[in-house]
């Protein structure tokens, strides 16, 4: 999938995600509010729509497009940091993505991707 067509997928994926015209412009907003969407779904006990997101998530870490796999870790994994949702519950590849980016903000690398490499 290409970068640009993220948020038609993410649309077409989850119709009931409502989002402003201008913010699908923007997908890192997007991504945020996405989350806080699956976050609800969590709280809600909406397991079904909550997995389906963290597997969206997942998809988006496993695509052949660069922008895309940092979408998921910048826009929609970095936006989950401080939820209390277990790490269990994502992909194996968005799991060693999270794990980078626990290693980033608890300054032990200097970067995201430093130890962790894309595919």
């Amino acid at each position: 999938m290409k970068y640009e067509e993220v948020n038609k997928v993410l649309l077409s994926e989850f119709p009931m995600f409502k989002v402003d015209d201008d913010d699908l412009e923007l997908p890192y907003v997007t991504a945020g509010l996405f989350v806080t969407f699956i976050l609800e779904a969590y709280q809600s006990k909406d397991f079904e729509t909550y997995k389906k997101g963290l597997q969206f998530i997942e998809m988006l870490h496993t695509d052949d497009d660069h922008k895309v796999r940092e979408l998921a870790t910048v826009g929609y994994l970095e936006s989950l940091m401080g939820s209390n949702i277990p790490s269990s519950d994502f992909g194996e590849e968005t799991k060693k993505w999270w794990a980078e980016l626990n290693r980033f903000w608890n300054g032990e690398i200097n970067y995201i991707g430093e130890t962790n490499t894309c595919k």
